[in-house]
């Protein structure tokens, strides 16, 4: 019987060796599908976290192209702007240097007409002076025959009458009339 111990034993022996590798093969079983199960939701966070990069990438990039269309818009408007705001002020500058002109023009023409309205209340009040003396028959007095400078648009001196022939004034028959 010594022969069926040692079968037996050696049975024992490989059933509890059986059963131990059986039980590590388990152990890593059960080991390699917590790892593998982990490694499986550490892709489906990892696909997810791509995907939602990729969703954050897709929107920053429409954003980004909508802020670039926006930029070119307000650049195009500010140097419309600025162009707009030149020109202005080119105008502006024209405008005051075209005043500055006028004013220049209205002040030579105010100081002008001032000289003829002079001239023509001197012209005036020889003219008066000369009728009361052809009125009265008196000679004009040789100061009051000088002439003032004629204006360009008036007659000349020459076409005026002179003082000696009655001052363009005679009566009837060409004598002098004589107040009485």
């Amino acid at each position: 019987m010594p022969a069926k111990k040692k079968t037996a034993k050696k049975g024992r022996l490989r059933k509890k060796a059986a059963s131990s590798q059986i039980d590590t093969l388990r152990k890593t079983i059960t080991d390699l599908r917590t790892r593998l199960e982990k490694e499986l939701k550490a892709r489906k966070i990892d696909t997810r976290l791509v995907s939602e990069g990729k969703k954050a990438r897709e929107q920053l990039s429409k954003q980004i192209q909508a802020l670039r269309v926006q930029g070119n818009k307000i650049g195009a408007q500010l140097k419309s702007a600025l162009g707009d705001s030149k020109q202005r002020e080119k105008a502006r500058q024209d405008a005051l240097k075209k005043i500055e002109q006028l004013r220049k023009e209205l002040g030579r023409k105010t100081s002008e007409l001032m000289r003829k309205s002079e001239q023509l209340k001197e012209l005036a009040a020889q003219s008066a002076s000369r009728a009361v003396e052809i009125i009265r028959g008196e000679a004009p007095a040789p100061e009051s025959v000088q002439e003032a400078p004629s204006p360009p648009n008036e007659p000349s001196a020459s076409a005026s009458p002179s003082p000696g022939d009655g001052g363009g004034y005679q009566g009837s028959g060409g004598e002098k009339e004589q107040p009485h």
